[in-house]
């Protein structure tokens, strides 16, 4: 082989390994038109463990929920991005621009509609209005969660609100509240292990850890005996707090969330395990597909069914 078509080979090997290692880190942006209505789209990519790749979905003109709902999958062949949404029965396929810096592409949801994603810069990302801070706290091994600060009023008397959110939703869901309640508190929101931009390990989803993670949080923000506030599937984590450890909290409040799934006692569950995914989906089939269309797919087989059963003990909500 001559020295001519080794250099031609190499520089094609290294051309094909360049489109496979895209980096698709960062938010991607886009608007998305849906007959008059033009809805504004942020996807959030970012590195999972090995080369795979994580990524949330946020339509922020539709839900003040900036956190953005968690992707099922994300798959990147050569320039070809594909993920896909299965609570809200939505894909995407596209193809990354040779500059790496957009995604032409169509996104599937009942109708094929044509979405173009810009990757967004400091100039042109669409910033949250919420004034928060926004850091990630560890609370168990592997396992960090996204925790935002709203400063409240100086001194060491101020209070603290810990503001936990329902099922499916991320802290970012207190954006407009949580800037209110800051004018007389300090004021932290917590999004749960499994949703928005926490890690999402397999396990790990029982009241009590879900109420230690929240634990966990307070303790890295040196607060010292917060009120603790939580929406709809949220009073799971105030009960097993406040049963377990009353000293170490002020107050509990349930916003939409005293139900059967608040109900806490030492040994006592009063929504047990389903034995099997199949035996639960055959008798419940109908719940089990209204809670994914609700609130997303939780992140396993017993953490969906249970999450499912509890979203029946609170249908009264819907």
């Amino acid at each position: 082989m001559s020295r001519r078509a080794v250099w031609i080979f190499a520089a094609l090997v290294l051309c094909s390994g360049g489109a496979s290692a895209q980096n698709l880190s960062g938010d991607w942006q886009g608007s998305l038109s849906v007959g008059p209505a033009s809805l504004r789209i942020i996807l959030h990519v970012e590195k999972a463990d090995g080369a795979a790749w994580k990524a949330t979905f946020a339509s922020i003109d539709q839900s003040p929920d900036r956190g953005g709902m968690t992707v099922d999958a994300v798959t990147l062949q050569g320039s070809t991005l594909e993920f896909s949404i299965a609570a809200i029965r939505g894909s995407y396929s596209g193809t990354i621009a040779a500059d790496g810096n957009s995604i032409d592409g169509t996104w599937s949801q009942g109708q094929s509609l044509p979405l173009s994603l810009v990757r967004a810069t400091p100039e042109t990302a669409w910033k949250d209005p919420s004034p928060h801070s926004d850091r990630f706290v560890t609370v168990d091994t592997n396992v960090k969660l996204e925790v935002l600060q709203w400063a409240g009023p100086l001194g060491r008397n101020a209070r603290t609100l810990v503001l936990v959110p329902g099922l499916g939703n991320t802290a970012h869901i207190f954006d407009v509240i949580a800037p209110k309640l800051a004018a007389n508190y300090n004021v932290v929101g917590v999004t749960r292990r499994g949703f928005g931009a926490s890690s999402a390990p397999s396990a790990g989803y029982a009241a009590d850890r879900l109420g230690d993670d929240v634990l966990a949080v307070t303790e890295a923000l040196s607060t010292v005996k917060p009120v603790l506030v939580g929406h709809s599937l949220g009073g799971e984590e105030l009960s097993s707090i406040g049963s377990r450890y009353p000293d170490r909290v002020a107050g509990l409040i349930y916003l939409d969330a005293a139900y059967s799934y608040a109900f806490y006692a030492p040994g006592v569950d009063p929504i047990p395990e389903p034995q099997t995914a199949a035996a639960a989906a055959a008798a419940h089939g109908g719940d089990l597909r209204r809670h994914a269309a609700l609130y997303g797919n939780p992140t396993s087989d017993s953490g969906d069914l249970r999450a499912s059963t509890r979203a029946r003990a609170g249908r009264r909500r819907a």
